[in-house]
């Protein structure tokens, strides 16, 4: 198990995926894709963001193993973070069961 968290997901991206080349000012700084496969290759991939799912577009587009995504569905009142966490169904229990079903 690796957890690895992203500050910027654009640099996730690989060349090819975004238009850098014809921006004002073209930053091709992309991970390559021995420095992608060495955070994120493994058995399986889940992707958890507390936010929406598209911060992790870049590592689902990129990788090659089963994978899914837990983010953020909607907004309530809750008595507790946990409680919050729970409704959009962002729990260690969820989180054991969907690994089981992508390693089969």
């Amino acid at each position: 198990m690796r957890i690895v968290s992203v500050v910027s997901p654009r640099r996730l991206y690989r060349p090819t995926d975004v238009a850098w080349e014809s921006a004002a000012e073209a930053d091709g700084n992309f991970l390559s894709d021995a420095e992608f496969a060495q955070l994120f290759d493994g058995d399986a991939l889940i992707g958890v963001t507390g936010g929406s799912s598209a911060m992790l577009e870049p590592i689902m587009l990129r990788s090659q193993a089963p994978r899914d995504t837990f983010a953020w569905k909607r907004g309530e009142t809750a008595a507790s973070a946990a409680q919050i966490m729970a409704l959009n169904g962002i729990t260690a229990d969820n989180f054991v069961a969907q690994a089981k079903v992508l390693l089969g």
